[in-house]
């Protein structure tokens, strides 16, 4: 079945002083009207960008959905997804008739084509590849978990290996998708985990999104940063130990590090507007220097570009927070890289 998504985004001076003053004036009026212009551009861009105002539009997305597919292929395959729903789905009283899977596949594929637009507008970039999406009954044992994995690879580029996105997955149990906040939480580490961030400003971002924009308020926001600080043994802020989504079981520690990293993430979009993160985001797809790291993003580095959008220096923001913290430039991020670097991969 292919579908098109429809759902319901101028007395007498001499004649040569005249010419001059009409000129001057043709001109002046000309250039005030551009400048109008620009600015009521600039301001629907940054209101269409803008968490606080932005509403979901029909997305013009091509659907193709397939209730029966056969074995190892999608029930659905849209412009930037594919949707699986897996066996134990099936086997649900609500999935096991061919036409509830296929209107269930097409309006779900519908949604998130006009998320990912939401998002694209938001960020102002998108993943390259396809995100696939499987939906569960159960996933990992709990219907209370979802996950978003990014499969990277490495390639040869201009004397070196760099790292590539191979694919993006998502998994839900069907209890989680149905949230619209976890929806969003889940997008938002698609397409900000091809920077490969450190966990607590990655899931910093997606709780951001998930709260103030999918008014999906699963995790507190903190008023005061200083007196819900949490540290470990070394002084050090136990966000910068969070090792992501390894264990599943939620703990007190794991709920204060989502609503901190979250409330430290809000705090700078508070301070430096809601474009605050575009910048970010674009000056690491200016450099492009993530994809030459080993590893994630150190900490440092993230600051680096967070100084970099805000126009000024963050670092004594984030050692006041105790994150172990370095005031770095370009040339020390290059040389970071370059002596991380495999020992064959270097520059000879």
């Amino acid at each position: 079945m292919k579908n098109k998504t429809q759902f319901t985004n101028i007395h007498n001076f001499p004649l040569k002083v005249i010419t001059t003053l009409l000129f001057v004036g043709f001109v002046f009026t000309g250039c005030t009207a551009l400048q109008e212009a620009q600015k009521r551009k600039d301001e629907r861009l940054l209101k269409k960008r803008n968490v606080n105002s932005l509403m979901l539009s029909p997305s013009d997305a091509s659907i193709d959905v397939d209730p029966n597919p056969s074995e190892g292929n999608p029930h659905g395959i849209s412009d930037h997804y594919t949707l699986t729903l897996m066996d134990d789905l099936i086997a649900t009283q609500a999935f096991d008739e061919a036409p509830e899977r296929e209107t269930f596949t097409l309006s779900a594929l519908a949604y998130m084509e006009s998320l990912y637009d939401a998002l694209y507008d938001i960020f102002g970039f998108k993943p390259e590849h396809k995100i696939h999406v499987k939906l569960h009954d159960i996933y990992r044992g709990t219907r209370l978990a979802a996950t978003t994995t990014t499969m990277s690879g490495r390639k040869f580029y201009r004397g070196g290996y760099i790292k590539t996105i191979t694919g993006i997955g998502m998994d839900f149990p069907k209890a989680m998708y149905d949230s619209p906040g976890t929806r969003v939480h889940e997008l938002t580490h698609a397409f900000t985990n091809i920077y490969y961030l450190p966990t607590w400003f990655s899931e910093g971002i997606a709780v951001l999104m998930q709260s103030e924009y999918a008014r999906g308020g699963a995790h507190p926001k903190f008023d005061n940063l200083d007196s819900n600080l949490k540290l470990d043994l070394d002084g050090i802020n136990l966000l910068e130990s969070w090792g992501g989504h390894a264990d599943l079981q939620s703990t007190p520690l794991t709920s204060w590090r989502y609503s901190y990293a979250y409330s430290v993430v809000s705090e700078l979009r508070k301070r430096f507007g809601n474009d605050f993160y575009i910048k970010v985001f674009e000056l690491m797809e200016e450099d492009q220097l993530h994809i030459k790291l080993e590893g994630n993003m150190p900490t440092s580095m993230v600051v680096y570009y967070l100084s970099q959008a805000a126009g000024e220096d963050l670092v004594p923001f984030f050692s006041n927070l105790q994150f172990k913290v370095n005031k770095l430039n370009k040339t020390d991020i290059i040389q970071f890289i370059e002596q991380t670097k495999p020992s064959n991969n270097r520059r000879k």
